[in-house]
């Protein structure tokens, strides 16, 4: 019976990220929205980093040759962040420019929605494997799977605000419905397949991992940088660390 409870657990924690849309459709200023919510993603991004996929990837290559992990680590994020940089070419929308006239500033706002859909690509990747690992710690205990996808849902919020606000949603409706299931279609592989093996899953995680540098480095600390002395963004990163300290104490 745990493995259902699994599945409805992917698929709620995939919601959340519709709950974060709905607040950025709320919400009248998009300029302050955008401030607020590429903090808040930076911050929310950082600590997925750190404390979620780095470790795990670590865990999932423990037993592995020292000189072939470092092999096997260097290859799959440096293709994570290849990919992403190969999408630039076929996203469109990307400039980067920060000038008060009309044009630029129509320039900065299609800047703004390549960010939002190119991290909706990458989390649609992260989310499989979230939706795996919910169903599988359901399958062991319902009560840590149900702690599992709280802490993944709390991530979601801020991260769904950041890439409502950020794309044009009813150009991209096919994304954000493969954003919001990706969890759903995870677990559901967890039924279907049962183990992958380790080291599928830390090159899976790999590729994921570059793509997120390549979003945290090359598309939202710039951003972060120009739009620094605005309260909005100071609001967003204080904001994000105190979702990682609650998420923490669930």
């Amino acid at each position: 019976m745990n493995k259902y409870y699994g599945i409805i657990l992917t698929f709620i924690a995939g919601l959340f990220f519709l709950i974060g849309g709905l607040i950025s459709l709320k919400v009248k200023n998009k300029e302050k929205l955008n401030a607020f919510s590429i903090s808040l993603a930076i911050v929310i991004i950082i600590n997925l980093l750190i404390m979620d996929l780095i470790p795990e990837i670590l865990e999932l290559l423990d037993g592995y040759d020292l000189s072939f992990k470092i092999l096997i680590i260097l290859i799959f994020a440096i293709l994570g962040i290849a990919i992403l940089k190969l999408l630039d070419f076929f996203i469109p929308d990307h400039h980067h420019d920060h000038h008060d006239n009309e044009t630029n500033q129509e320039e900065h706002t299609s800047h703004i929605k390549h960010i939002g859909t190119l991290t909706l690509i990458s989390l649609i990747l992260h989310n499989l494997l979230e939706g795996f690992a919910i169903a599988g710690m359901t399958l062991n205990d319902y009560k840590i799977g149900l702690m599992v996808c709280l802490s993944v849902a709390l991530h979601n919020i801020p991260l769904g605000t950041h890439i409502f606000s950020s794309i044009d949603i009813k150009k991209n409706k096919l994304l954000v419905l493969s954003l919001t299931l990706s969890s759903l279609v995870g677990g559901i592989i967890f039924l279907i397949i049962g183990d992958i093996s380790s080291l599928v899953l830390a090159i899976i995680s790999l590729i994921t991992l570059g793509m997120l540098l390549y979003i945290l480095f090359m598309e939202l600390l710039p951003e972060l940088l120009v739009n620094l002395r605005k309260k909005e963004t100071i609001i967003g990163l204080i904001t994000g660390i105190i979702i990682i300290l609650i998420s923490m104490f669930i």
